[in-house]
């Protein structure tokens, strides 16, 4: 684990957290980012501040494996890398929060600016990543 690597999954997971806090609080999406956590009867009684600092870190463990997976797609562009992995998160995150009983009422559901947040956050990361690789070949 290398500090580009911990920087990075840390500024990725901190900027969807706010994020998400922001598309939830303007009704972008429709449903709430802790809101797996009522499933849990563990999380049920928590406030929401130990929830979204719940979600901080698991956010930060999938960014940082996605950041170490980023690596060894050094030969394929970072922004096809990260436009293939955003719409396959989002669409199934999004699939698996509404449960759409048909394919097409499972696109309509799909939150733009939830897709867009995901896309840039994606190719962050990728990018990051395999710039890290390009240069420590190079030097």
């Amino acid at each position: 684990m290398s500090k580009t690597m911990a920087w990075t999954s840390f500024f990725a997971a901190l900027f969807t957290l706010i994020s998400l806090k922001f598309l939830q609080f303007f009704n972008f999406i429709k449903w709430s980012p802790v809101g797996w956590a009522k499933k849990w009867l563990i999380f049920g009684s928590k406030n929401e501040y130990s929830k979204w600092v719940l979600l901080f870190i698991i956010l930060l463990i999938v960014f940082g494996i996605f950041y170490l997976v980023s690596k060894l797609t050094v030969n394929i562009s970072p922004a096809i890398t990260a436009l293939v992995i955003s719409v396959i998160c989002a669409v199934a995150l999004e699939w698996v929060i509404y449960s759409p009983s048909t394919l097409w009422e499972g696109i309509k559901s799909i939150s733009i600016p939830f897709f867009s947040i995901i896309a840039v956050v994606s190719r962050f990361v990728t990018g990051t990543a395999v710039y890290e690789v390009k240069s420590s070949i190079n030097s």
